[in-house]
């Protein structure tokens, strides 16, 4: 499991980027649409920021090239602005797309961020957790891409739950914006230990958007808790603005327990409240899915694990996140509106991600799929056949992001 670096101060950290600002800007040459943040290793690491001609043919490598962010990071975007997150040194640098080169265009010191969504006017949401059990808030910040900045922050509890007496903490785990509310779903955890002792019920907190001022909570007792660590893709949106929740409260990813069925609730455009006619029971197919992206015309692209895996005692909390080890994860199609999950044969059984990176292109879904600490391989996916074609080699751990302009 990753952890924030507490060793840099939010005073160190300005330090930081002042001397930073007197070194010679850091850019690289853009030949092609694609940008990708490269993953050397799993951890240590040094991430890169590679400029990509073609996703399917040769090797990707950033021998000799790219832009190195710092440490381990996260990747978001703003508007025209791709952020690289460095938990290591707890800076956000950004990057545009000027004349034909990548350019840093400022960057800023952050506490925490931990769960990050798409903003309005060229602007994201990120929310830092209640890490390691020392605060019940979480601190909510829009940033801005144009001039690469936290431009507001409120510190507030998302939700407070309690167990057995005893108040847990609510980690985020998907933020989106809808008829100028900011939705944030979370699962109570024990900020200390890490256990998810409240796992029968999906939770999502609303707020007022621009102003994040707290508004109430619905909830729904069908399964359990959306998402979890990492910010990975577990809301989507269809065509006609209803969102999709994956709830899988796996033991690979991190719960201490799994009491309701995993499924797929609906929010539905303009609504504050769960769809009482909508549950897609997935593990009554033999799933749990972890994470997507929506294609169009109510099919996902998805990351699964077999519940016939996860029963496997060889399966330990957090496996998901084993890219190189833990080998447990199938990529699947699924059909929201027909209910239906279809493997996709042609990717192999393939390690986890952190905050996993999927590009939709024409149609297709493109995906970092990795499998030993030499084999991995970005993978087109054509969602109407439910089959995949190899693409380029990795030549590292794995993709982190992908980004088209």
């Amino acid at each position: 499991m990753r952890t924030l670096t507490n060793l840099k101060t939010i005073a160190i950290g300005m330090l930081y980027i002042f001397v930073c600002s007197c070194e010679k800007e850091k850019t690289e040459v853009v030949d092609s649409n694609y940008i990708t943040l490269f993953r050397t290793a799993t951890d240590p690491t040094a991430d890169y920021l590679l400029s990509v001609e073609d996703l399917m043919t040769g090797t990707i490598s950033a021998t000799g090239t790219g832009i190195e962010v710092g440490g381990w990071s996260y990747f978001a975007t703003a508007g025209n602005t791709l952020f690289a997150i460095d938990y290591d040194n707890s800076i956000a640098k950004g990057y545009l797309l000027d004349s034909g080169q990548l350019v840093e265009n400022g960057q800023f010191a952050f506490e925490r961020l931990d769960c990050f969504g798409e903003g309005t006017n060229g602007t994201a949401v990120g929310i830092g957790a209640p890490w390691g059990g020392g605060s019940f808030n979480c601190k909510i910040n829009i940033i801005d891409g144009a001039s690469t900045s936290i431009i507001k922050s409120v510190n507030t509890p998302i939700y407070e739950p309690y167990h057995e007496g005893n108040q847990l903490n609510a980690w985020p785990t998907a933020n989106w914006i809808q008829n100028n509310k900011l939705f944030v779903s979370f699962y109570p955890l024990v900020g200390t230990s890490w256990k998810t002792p409240m796992t029968d019920t999906a939770y999502v907190s609303v707020y007022s958007y621009p102003g994040l001022v707290y508004q109430y909570t619905f909830k729904d007792t069908r399964t359990g808790p959306i998402g979890y660590y990492a910010s990975q893709p577990c809301v989507v949106e269809d065509e006609s603005g209803n969102h999709y929740t994956f709830s899988s409260a796996s033991i690979s990813t991190g719960y201490t327990q799994s009491t309701k069925p995993a499924g797929i609730l609906k929010i539905n455009n303009g609504e504050t409240t769960f769809d009482e006619d909508y549950f897609f029971n997935t593990e009554e197919l033999g799933y749990k899915v972890l994470g997507g992206v929506y294609v169009g015309n109510g099919k996902v692209v998805a990351r699964v694990l077999s519940t016939t895996v996860e029963a496997n005692p060889a399966v330990v909390s957090w496996a998901t996140f084993a890219v190189t080890e833990g080998l447990i994860h199938n990529m699947a199609v699924i059909d929201l509106f027909n209910k239906t999950i279809q493997v996709v044969n042609d990717i192999p059984l393939h390690g986890g991600q952190y905050k996993t990176p999927f590009l939709v292109e024409d149609g297709k879904v493109y995906a970092s799929i990795t499998t030993s600490s030499s084999d991995a391989y970005i993978y087109k996916i054509d969602p109407e056949t439910v089959t995949a074609t190899k693409g380029a080699k990795i030549q590292g751990a794995e993709i982190q992001a992908f980004y088209k302009y």
